[in-house]
């Protein structure tokens, strides 16, 4: 086999993206750090609170990408909704008779 031949990649499912092809279903924390753009040591703190789903392999953890887009998807919804915004104090409230 010639050194200077690339090697062929998987053909990617109609739809995927680049980052698919970047970063498998099962990754490791490294990876799934890397596809988060976080320090490894942020991603070790978010799973040590809980924060982020994980599945443990003896003393490894492993993170699948669907799980985490999935996360990511709720997480970002959760941050818009009307009980996470800050309190407007200075807003009159007419159904209240304000």
């Amino acid at each position: 086999m010639n050194a200077n031949v690339p090697k062929k990649r998987n053909p990617q499912p109609a739809g995927a993206t680049p980052a698919d092809a970047e970063f498998p279903e099962v990754m490791t924390a490294r990876q799934a750090a890397d596809y988060l753009q976080i320090n490894i040591q942020v991603l070790y703190r978010y799973i040590r609170d809980g924060l982020i789903p994980v599945a443990r392999v003896g003393k490894t953890v492993r993170l699948k990408k669907s799980v985490i887009d999935r996360w990511l998807e709720v997480s970002s919804w959760q941050s818009i909704r009307p009980e996470n915004r800050p309190i407007d104090t200075t807003r009159r409230h007419p159904e209240n008779g304000e």
